[in-house]
């Protein structure tokens, strides 16, 4: 069976991955679908919640975010879904917030080897604190606080910026360039990592 085609954007929150995610659904000519890390933990806290009723509260869930009891394996089952789904080939468009250097290290591992392409989504700064006010379903400041990391030492297969233009020119780029294009990124970072370092 071939693999599918993974669309993978990366960038902060606010960012507009979301917004480009459905707008990617209604113009691509074959089925995608569509994961998010945040729904993948947000399930999990809505299960913690379900399981303990009120003898769990947010302030508890966020302490065990924070200590990275749930966060660690529910991030790389992520990722693992992300490989069955391509592995299946199934199509999917995915939208993370990649923070943490083993989050990346972790998809040149599993994902260099199938039809990935790593997007990133890129905004200002003052543009995302502007969304995140507007939007009011964010904490104040979780922008700012992935802006300087989330595109650290990256490179990308194709970048797109939200605020210069429109989420449907950047759909239409994204939608146009993985047509005429093959991935590369991943397997070039997968490459090196296997390298004997100098």
């Amino acid at each position: 069976m071939n693999k599918g085609t993974v669309i993978f954007l990366n960038g902060t929150s606010s960012s507009g991955k979301t917004s480009i995610s459905k707008e990617l659904i209604r113009i691509l000519e074959e089925d995608f679908m569509y994961l998010s890390v945040d729904h993948a933990i947000s399930g999990v806290n809505d299960m913690l919640m379900n399981m303990f009723g009120e003898h769990i509260t947010r302030e508890e869930i966020r302490r065990i975010e924070d200590e990275e009891i749930i966060e660690k394996p529910v991030i790389s089952l992520f990722h693992h879904y992300i490989l069955a789904f391509s592995m299946a080939g199934k199509n999917i468009i995915v939208d993370h917030v990649l923070v943490d250097s083993k989050w990346l290290e972790e998809c040149v591992q599993l994902l260099s080897d199938t039809r990935t392409f790593l997007i990133g989504v890129h905004c200002p700064i003052n543009e995302l604190e502007r969304r995140e006010r507007d939007r009011g379903d964010r904490p104040i400041g979780l922008a700012s606080a992935q802006f300087t990391i989330v595109h650290e030492n990256f490179q990308y297969d194709l970048e797109v910026n939200t605020h210069m233009n429109s989420v449907s020119e950047c759909a239409v780029t994204i939608r146009d360039f993985i047509k005429t294009n093959e991935p590369s990124v991943l397997q070039t970072f997968h490459t090196e990592a296997k390298e004997p370092s100098q």
